[in-house]
């Protein structure tokens, strides 16, 4: 597993290696094309996983589709790189001094793969450590994130990609992934160096909160819920099925009807799934805001920058103008990033169905390209 932080800038197109997003239930992959400070995505696919699909007899059948569809779709090049996130990974906050020997980097390294067969739950022969350096603080002494996988989750990864006929030159941890798709869209918007920003993934059954502070993130929260969790809720509430209850969270959305009341029988139901979720984006805000605090207090010189959502969850009409509304920062979801006009990241009209989805694989691209 390697981390990678920076990226060069170059003035020719550059197509990026795929980006591949592993998930219990899906798999993403997108390409894109780099030309200067400019990102294109060029092509997006993805795969439900069968139930047979979950046992590995069936990982011949799964390839065959999933090297079938790449094909189809035009993907170039045998370069991929994937990404872990929790429980298949393990992030740890760290306390290496670094001054005296430990300001050599290869004596600090040694001493954070020390610290996390310390704090963590795998033996070192049977996990892969990386781990990437904080901005120096005065409130906190936290001076990296170590970052520990299990070696055959990645040694799994790897050999799904190989019977794909591609290889797999990198496995990244998906925070970091995150934190490379928004900082490649505030580049180009001129957003403040300094500032404390956010992504937010809101997936199928978890939501993952990335913080951070320039170009590094700092800080990284789960909470177990998500999109199917709400989907059960509307469910139960409303008396539908749970099919029924998704097409109607997609098409409505939620709405916090004011002092006149819903007008029409689409905002009634906006203002319905609203107070059936009302709970759960309660607890969503209150963990945006304590998170900030706490990164706002470590860097006091950095002010508060906006939110960008991710994932199915982004998809739910209304939750950014509701987010943006509680916590008094610009929330944007993926789609509306891509579509404005001068961004650094546009999109081919084929591959803007789903946007909101990709923005994992999409920061695995970006990040992957970058190191290249």
């Amino acid at each position: 597993m390697r981390l990678t932080l920076r990226r060069s800038e170059t003035a020719r197109p550059v197509l990026s290696p795929i980006g591949v997003d592993v998930c219990p239930r899906q798999l993403r992959a997108v390409q894109l094309e780099r030309c200067g400070n400019r990102w294109q995505l060029l092509r997006a696919a993805s795969w439900q996983r069968r139930e047979s699909e979950a046992d590995s007899l069936a990982v011949e059948g799964f390839s065959r589709r999933i090297q079938r569809t790449l094909e189809q779709a035009g993907f170039r090049g045998r370069q991929v790189v994937a990404g872990l996130s929790i429980p298949e990974v393990e992030l740890h906050p760290l306390e290496i001094p670094d001054r005296g020997e430990l300001q050599d980097p290869a004596k600090f390294g040694d001493a954070v793969r020390c610290e996390l067969g310390r704090v963590g739950s795998l033996s070192a022969g049977e996990s892969d450590a990386a781990y990437w350096r904080l901005p120096p603080s005065r409130a906190t002494r936290t001076t990296a994130i170590g970052v520990v996988a299990r070696s055959k989750d990645v040694s799994s990864i790897d050999g799904l990609i190989q019977s794909v006929g591609l290889d797999c030159v990198r496995v990244d941890a998906t925070p970091c992934a995150l934190s490379r798709l928004g900082g490649a869209i505030r580049r180009g918007a001129g957003g403040d160096p300094r500032e404390v920003w956010s992504v937010m993934d809101i997936g199928y059954r978890m939501l993952r909160l990335v913080l951070s502070v320039g170009e590094v993130p700092v800080l990284v929260r789960h909470l177990a819920m998500g999109g199917q969790s709400w989907t059960e809720c509307v469910a139960e509430s409303l008396g539908l099925s749970v099919d029924a209850a998704e097409v109607h969270k997609r098409d409505h959305g939620i709405s916090a009807a004011d002092s006149s009341g819903p007008t029409n029988s689409s905002e009634k139901i906006a203002t319905m799934i609203y107070n059936t979720l009302r709970s759960s984006l309660d607890a969503i805000v209150g963990e945006v805001e304590r998170s900030y605090e706490y990164v706002m207090r470590c860097y006091p010189e950095s002010p508060a920058g906006g939110m960008l959502v991710v994932g199915g969850g982004a998809e739910l009409n209304g939750l950014t103008h509701h987010l943006a509304e509680k916590l008094g920062v610009e929330v944007r979801s993926l789609r509306d990033a891509v579509g404005r006009s001068g961004g650094s990241l546009t999109s081919a009209e084929s591959v803007r169905e789903g946007m909101n989805g990709l923005g994992c694989a999409i920061g695995l691209a970006i990040q992957a390209e970058s190191s290249q």
